[in-house]
């Protein structure tokens, strides 16, 4: 008995020592690059916030701490609270010497979760890798901070993000090199010339030029104005503040410590104001907000970009052939019992083997007819539908925000590219894995598995080569109240024919327009009566959102234009950057500035390159804004007066 227990503790410890030593082996074996990567520091977006519904920039510091040059992709991975993968990879091809550190730029999309997990994975099949630690707890969808725009200091480059004096500081290195990744940037502090390469310089004037503020500090050793050069020269105007596009520059005669929040607002809200008096004879009256305990909902309807995916997904169906399934299904259940049961008495030597046999080919047969009449569709055609919203930026260029959802007859593997000179790419959900991948920047593409009639919904945004339509605003009349009478505007040459609505946002009411086809263009005027406040849209939040949205099947007819047409208003309002009753309640707009919507079908300049099979179909909002120009109040509103 001794000997049997010695044996087997032998056997046990035998076993032991040779697992180590395999793993040991195992371990000289892998490659180097396994251990070769190390995360020095990781800053979220431009304040080291994640700011929800956007993609933002994460820059990563990499150190290769071996004596081999490290030259592979990298795979950004978002976790869920187990630990597994969804979404699509974000890629990213990486080439570290030895004993260097980089800085490498990944944009995820941080969706309206609590979930905020990430991991860095490399090596052969992505394995091995490391858990990004957390931003700022900011991620709560109940935090107002999480809403809030990114105000920042940019700073020289030393590669740590930290607070001086307000705001915190951000290297000029990591400044993303396209104005797509810029959405989470509010307003930048700038008190010296930054050494930036020309991408960087011109998604820098892409970034002002959409709305963002800059604000000006003098040169700490000389006193004297900072002196730009090549795209950012505009930069030099001599003036207290000045617009370039729609975004606003504003000099300080301040140090870098007595600049504070209430500094930068009282200074933007004095622009406003002068400006809005140039138009009228009188100051702007100034509405009172309304409060937060106020009878509009003050919470924000989910994730608008999830929501308007799930919009396009329900446009197309696999119909089936639903009673012929439910027949089958009847007589399957007829043919297992009583039908195994009659089979089984019919056998005159009650062999269970026939009987058995007779189980397993009804099972395969009704397989076989399950998968023939459940796999296939009535009709369908392989379809890709998309809304897009695109601003106009210096040159003939747009920036562009694309909702697409591609429904295919035949499974495969399928990729997708913009013509644009970058893209980011996301999936924008946390539910589900998707077979392939994302490589964002330059020639950026995502490429994903869609089975046979289903459907994959994605977004992207890219920086789009297009005509830009010279503006001219030939005359425009205000009344005591400060709304608009009437406005004439021409544009050369004319936008595309093919639309669906013409509107005019002035503070916060919406103008009906409408188009008439010149030569050499086209001019828009104001209709009678269409006019409409904002607020009266609070409802497009969840009537079109959040509530699975049915469309009629097989024995109704779905209007497409219909579908398209309902979706305008949230369009507008996400263009807006509004997310809640409350927000489009307090809507007022600028008081000398107005936006005109131009809502039509998608010219081909802005459709995706892709081996899918099918019609690129889908509406695009074009949103321009115009300075109003200086002139008093309407002269028969004056004479009235007197």
């Amino acid at each position: 008995m001794k000997y049997r227990f010695t044996s087997i503790l032998h056997s046990i410890t035998g076993n032991i020592n040779l697992r180590f030593i395999m793993g040991i082996i195992l371990l000289l074996l892998l490659p180097g690059s396994v251990f070769a990567i190390d995360i020095e520091e990781v800053v979220w977006g431009f304040n080291n916030q994640q700011t929800r519904n956007q993609c933002i920039p994460v820059s990563i510091l990499l150190r290769n701490n071996t004596p081999e040059a490290f030259d592979e992709p990298l795979h950004l991975n978002r976790l869920q609270f187990d630990g597994s993968r969804v979404g699509a990879p974000l890629v990213r091809k990486v080439f570290l010497a030895p004993f260097t550190s980089q800085w490498v730029q990944f944009y995820p999309y941080i969706s309206n979760s609590y979930q905020t997990d990430w991991s860095l994975n490399w090596g052969p099949g992505f394995l091995s890798g490391k858990k990004l630690t957390r931003a700022e707890n900011n991620s709560n969808p109940n935090s107002d901070l999480s809403d809030v725009r990114s105000r920042i200091i940019l700073s020289r480059s030393d590669g740590i993000i930290r607070k001086v004096g307000h705001f915190k500081q951000f290297p000029e290195e990591l400044f993303p090199p396209s104005v797509t990744a810029t959405d989470s940037l509010d307003e930048i502090i700038i008190g010296h010339v930054p050494r930036w390469d020309a991408a960087r310089k011109v998604s820098f004037m892409d970034w002002l030029y959409q709305g963002g503020i800059v604000h000006l500090l003098t040169d700490d050793t000389t006193g004297e104005n900072l002196i730009f050069t090549t795209s950012m020269v505009e930069l030099n105007s001599p003036l207290e503040f000045f617009r370039i596009g729609e975004g606003l520059v504003i000099r300080h005669n301040l140090k870098l410590s007595q600049m504070t929040d209430n500094v930068l607002i009282t200074a933007v809200n004095k622009i406003h104001e002068r400006e809005a008096e140039n138009i009228l004879n009188h100051p702007p009256e100034v509405k009172q907000s309304i409060t937060v305990n106020s009878q509009y909902n003050n919470n924000g309807y989910g994730d608008i970009n999830y929501n308007l995916l799930h919009e396009l997904t329900e446009l197309t169906h696999p119909d089936h052939n639903w009673p012929l399934i439910y027949l089958m299904s009847l007589l399957y259940l007829f043919m297992i019992y009583p039908g195994c049961f009659l089979f089984h008495k019919r056998q005159k030597n009650s062999r269970y083997r026939n009987t058995l046999l007779f189980v397993l080919f009804t099972i395969v047969c009704f397989s076989t007819i399950f998968w023939s009449i459940g796999k296939r569709g009535y009709g369908e055609k392989t379809t890709m539908n998309s809304l897009l919203v695109a601003t106009p930026l210096p040159g003939n260029y747009f920036d562009t925000t694309c909702w697409i959802n591609s429904f295919v007859t035949d499974g495969g593997l399928y990729q997708f590219q913009t013509t644009a000179e970058s893209s980011i790419f996301t999936t924008a959900q946390d539910m589900e894995r998707v077979k392939g991948f994302i490589a964002n920047g330059i020639d950026g593409k995502i490429q994903a598995d869609i089975p046979a009639f289903t459907s994959r919904p994605f977004m992207f945004r890219a920086k789009v080569l297009f005509p830009k339509p010279e503006c001219e605003i030939v005359d425009y009349q205000l009344n005591r109240d400060g709304n608009l009478e009437d406005l004439i505007l021409k544009f050369q040459p004319g936008l595309p024919t093919a639309n669906s609505r013409i509107q005019i946002l002035f503070r916060e009411k919406l103008y009906s327009a409408r188009q008439t086809k010149e030569k050499d263009g086209s001019t828009f005027k104001l209709n009678q009566g269409g006019v409409i406040p904002l607020a009266t849209w609070r409802a497009k939040l969840h009537d079109n959102f959040g509530l699975s949205t049915s469309y009629p099947y097989r024995n109704q007819t779905k209007n497409i234009s219909e579908v398209y047409n309902k979706l305008y208003e949230t369009l507008v309002i996400k263009s807006l950057d509004l997310t809640s009753e409350e927000e489009v309640v307090q809507f007022q707009g600028h008081q000398s500035r107005f936006k005109l919507f131009y809502y039509c079908d998608i010219p081909d300049e802005f459709k995706l390159k892709t081996d899918v099979r099918g019609a690129q179909q889908g509406r695009i909002l074009f949103v321009y804004d115009f300075a109003l120009p200086e002139k008093q109040i309407a002269e028969n509103n004056e004479s009235s007066d007197q």
